[in-house]
């Protein structure tokens, strides 16, 4: 029966550990990384976890997750594909989801996969192509039940998908009509976000130049026909890649520069002595646990203020400080230990941050009084308190 198939999720990220949750309701599941130091953000979710290769030999499906890093590299992925094919079994499925250029997984992966195990497709094994796109229930709700593409190398394998993923699925399943459709659905969807994203970018940055709020300018637009509301994200993840595409809308690192300079030139502007001040930074990553990846965009502007000789203190309340000191290769701070200072950046705004709003702020400035950035624009504007100056995207 089907749902005594072992899963092996091969490659320990961020969308692995929501796959593993989802897949361990009705499967039993194992995650492959040959990085152990990423063994303790599964731990902390109930996941089995190893790092030694030939415990995948026990599977029966394989599924090789993608990567939120700028460059995800066929290297990867063919490594990927060279220790799955040493361990795999006749009659495997292996499911791959990362973002590639449209035609890799038949003609790069499965030659990979044959040449290591010595199988042929679709005789000894099968494969199957799920763009990635995994939600928490309550996220799959918010989204009204959206539909999960599901692809096969033929019908057989994608009605076997469609038996695999419709328990965990509750938005409905997409067949696909080949691999190809399917993964140039993933690069298009991605495209589309990430030059819209990088559109909103540059005009926040313009109209805040004029002094105009983007949020403002947003709820606006919204009201007219038409409109598609996408979010200005200038220091978020990077774009992600997509294998065989070597150029990149809007870097976030570039962005993070710029916004440390506009910080920087209004602080100078209020006469803020750069040198002798200091400024706290909050959140530097969307992660939580000990695998919390920080944002690049956040990384470039936290070096972008030290260069200019800010003392810089930077937080993050989704990151267990037992575990990581060091995020980025800057040195993070307990909130708790945090001293108070001239400025405050709510730069990556966790829940915590969100309720503890205005007072949380209030605690990091001295005197009650300063400058605060906040670059998603969650800072209440009305509650803001009187002798405190606040700059916004």
């Amino acid at each position: 029966m089907i749902e005594n198939m072992k899963i092996a999720i091969v490659g320990a990220g961020e969308t692995s550990v929501l796959a593993a949750k989802t897949f361990s309701r009705v499967y039993p599941v194992i995650v492959f990384d040959t990085d152990h130091s990423k063994k303790s953000m599964f731990d902390e979710n109930g996941i089995a976890f190893t790092d030694q290769a030939d415990k995948l030999a026990n599977a029966d499906i394989f599924l090789l997750t993608g990567s939120k890093s700028l460059i995800y590299s066929l290297d990867v992925l063919s490594e990927q594909c060279k220790i799955v094919g040493q361990y795999m079994k006749k009659g495997s499925v292996i499911i791959f989801e990362a973002p590639v250029y449209p035609g890799t997984t038949e003609q790069v992966c499965i030659p990979l996969l044959e040449q290591h195990s010595g199988f042929v497709v679709e005789k000894e094994f099968f494969v199957g192509y799920v763009p990635s796109a995994w939600h928490s229930s309550g996220e799959q709700r918010k989204m009204g039940g959206m539909c999960k593409v599901i692809a096969g190398q033929s019908n057989p394998v994608t009605n076997y998908l469609a038996d695999l993923f419709a328990p965990i699925h509750d938005g409905g399943l997409y067949k696909a009509k080949a691999i190809s459709i399917a993964e140039a659905a993933q690069v298009l969807e991605i495209a589309q976000k990430e030059v819209n994203i990088a559109l909103l970018n540059e005009v926040a940055l313009t109209l805040n130049q004029q002094g105009i709020d983007m949020q403002d300018v947003l709820e606006t637009a919204s009201k007219k026909r038409g409109f598609i509301k996408f979010e200005p994200n200038l220091l978020g993840e990077d774009t992600i890649s997509v294998q065989g595409a070597e150029q990149y809308w809007c870097r976030a690192e570039k962005k993070g520069r710029q916004v440390a300079q506009r910080i920087i030139k209004n602080l100078i502007q209020n006469e803020v002595v750069i040198h002798q001040s200091r400024i706290t930074v909050l959140g530097i990553s969307a992660g939580k646990g000990k695998s919390g990846t920080p944002e690049a965009g956040v990384l470039e502007l936290v070096k972008e203020l030290q260069e200019y000789g800010m003392e810089v203190q930077v937080a993050d309340s989704k990151l267990d400080f037992e575990k990581v000191e060091c995020a980025g290769g800057i040195m993070l701070t307990k909130q708790e230990e945090l001293l108070p200072g001239d400025s405050v950046i709510l730069a990556v705004p966790h829940e915590e941050y969100r309720k503890a709003g205005w007072k949380l702020i209030e605690r990091l400035l001295e005197r009650d009084e300063g400058y605060v950035f906040d670059v998603k624009s969650i800072l209440g504007r009305n509650e803001k308190p009187e002798k405190v100056t606040l700059w916004r995207i």
